[in-house]
């Protein structure tokens, strides 16, 4: 289960707030800006590159305010660890959130991980939404709610969770599954404690 790990380390690849309070913008093409608003609109795209955290985003069209927002289409989002790619993607500095549409994940460790949606929280915690897939581990599921902080993940509604011979199986709407990670070990448990359910849960609801 040793995949499942890098769901714990997501957040690492995104802290987007302060890493990409100050950046450097290569355009594709063209720089447009709109003196009246402040926005920048790169309309064939370009590169965002946060220099101190190495965070890259790769766009096909791009608009950004510094200090406010970046809004991307055709987005790529890579570091170390793996890479995001979105539909498309909305940064915002307040309340430091990132919305993404179209969201898969990709690294060595972890094979397609999807999503119709995903958040990206400041409390180190990202929601995943419609659709959940994953291909190893075998996850299928409506929505995920992961806190890397505590080195945990929720799962809500119908799921399939498959890892080796350990197969878990949800059939209600008001299922749940929770994975821990723990001594490099991950475990998978239906019984998952009130206090995780009520502090993980409220989440799923701001997507």
């Amino acid at each position: 289960m040793k995949r499942w790990l890098v769901l714990f380390v997501l957040l690492s690849l995104v802290g987007l707030a302060s890493r990409f309070a100050g950046f450097e913008v290569r355009p594709r093409g063209n720089s447009e800006l709109d003196v009246g608003t402040g926005v920048y609109t790169l309309p064939t795209g370009g590169t965002i590159t946060d220099n101190k955290s190495g965070l890259v985003l790769e766009a096909r069209y791009i608009q950004y305010r510094d200090g406010d927002f970046i809004k991307a289409q055709g987005a790529t989002l890579k570091a170390r660890e793996g890479e995001f790619a979105a539909a498309s993607l909305e940064y915002l500095q307040k309340p430091d959130t990132v919305r993404m549409n179209g969201v898969r994940f990709s690294s060595k460790e972890f094979k397609a991980l999807t999503a119709q949606q995903g958040l990206l929280l400041k409390e180190d915690v990202l929601v995943l939404k419609g659709e959940v897939r994953s291909s190893e581990p075998v996850l299928e599921a409506s929505t995920l709610v992961v806190d890397t902080a505590n080195n945990q993940a929720l799962v809500l509604g119908v799921f399939t969770f498959r890892d080796g011979a350990t197969t878990l199986r949800g059939n209600r709407p008001d299922s749940t599954l929770l994975l821990t990670s723990a001594n490099g070990k991950v475990r998978a448990s239906t019984r998952v404690p009130a206090e995780v359910l009520n502090r993980l849960r409220p989440y799923a609801d701001k997507l």
